[in-house]
């Protein structure tokens, strides 16, 4: 993997049902971690079984931070006119960098900033109901908000 590379981005449940995958343009790689970046437009994939329109495209530009190993990742969000509309984060399983892509488990919990705005913790609804449903770790179910 190296800058100019396409690569896949895929993230699945816990119990290893595809969740999403999408293509991105690799902007910065090392050791400690992967910068990439998707173009608004950039076809989003959905696993068909969740949403009925199984292919959205993304309404914003995304450069997305990912550290090998960590249990998180970084997203920039940004307007058509270049401006950073949001940062969000998503708790995620160890992220894995492979040859031509980057995979991870998305375990619902996210942190979102609007611009101007201080952060705030969303979808604790999923997280809970996931962690039940997936038999989360004691470890993992024990975030609490």
């Amino acid at each position: 993997m190296k800058p100019g590379d396409t690569i896949w981005v895929r993230t699945s449940k816990a119990d290893g049902r595809p969740h999403r995958w999408w293509q991105a343009q690799v902007e910065a790689v090392d050791d400690e971690c992967v910068v990439v970046y998707s173009a608004i437009g950039s076809p989003i994939h959905h696993n068909p079984d969740r949403f009925p329109a199984a292919i959205f495209p993304l309404r914003h530009a995304i450069r997305s931070y990912y550290w090998p190993g960590r249990r998180h990742n970084l997203l920039e969000i940004y307007g058509a006119n270049g401006q950073l509309v949001e940062l969000y984060a998503d708790i995620t399983s160890p992220v894995e960098v492979r040859e031509n892509e980057i995979a991870f488990i998305d375990h619902e919990l996210d942190v979102s900033q609007l611009a101007g705005q201080a952060p705030r913790i969303v979808d604790q609804d999923e997280f809970a109901a996931a962690a039940v449903a997936f038999g989360y770790s004691d470890e993992l179910s024990l975030i609490h908000i």
